[in-house]
């Protein structure tokens, strides 16, 4: 009977924790292949493939989603709140050839629309010149405009991250 109870609970744990991490995610709007990514920038030393592998089996029940995972997905969310916030007063200026712009601060967004109703992201630092990696197509305006916010933070992050070496160079 113990055993059984203890089998049940570690069940109710593991799809509790496997609900919030698929929330979480869902709410990014993330690819594994972003999510790989962005662990990989971040230091993660397995292979590309690994930690694709390792998401996948996460997302779908295969394995616990680990401490490490559920603090990344939590702090990925938070930070997609504040830049949410930071910009929510954002205009998105329609452009010719039904093209969108917007500035947010010293950078410049662009959403141009290509074929099958996807759309491409395009984000410049205008002082530097520094274009952010573009992130996969979106497949509408709502959904690109919310990854052009999530990776705008990325790519004020790369920029502080720069900016911060060039300081620790020159010392």
């Amino acid at each position: 009977m113990t055993y059984y109870c203890f089998i049940n609970i570690l069940a109710m744990e593991l799809t509790d924790d496997l609900a919030y991490f698929s929330t979480q995610y869902n709410e990014l709007d993330l690819t594994p292949g972003e999510l790989a990514s962005r662990l990989k920038t971040w230091g993660d030393h397995r292979s590309y493939d690994a930690i694709i592998r390792s998401i996948q089996r996460m997302l779908a029940g295969d394995t616990a989603v680990s401490g490490e995972m559920k603090v990344i997905i939590n702090m990925l969310t938070f930070l997609q709140h504040i830049e949410d916030d930071r910009n929510e007063g954002l205009q998105w200026t329609p452009m010719p050839l039904g093209s969108y712009a917007a500035k947010a601060g010293d950078f410049m967004l662009n959403l141009s629309p290509q074929t099958k109703g996807r759309w491409h992201i395009s984000i410049v630092h205008q002082p530097t010149g520094y274009s952010h990696p573009w992130p996969s197509w979106q497949n509408d305006l709502d959904s690109a405009k919310r990854k052009a916010l999530f990776c705008l933070g990325d790519a004020r992050r790369h920029i502080f991250e720069w900016q911060r070496d060039e300081r620790l160079q020159s010392i």
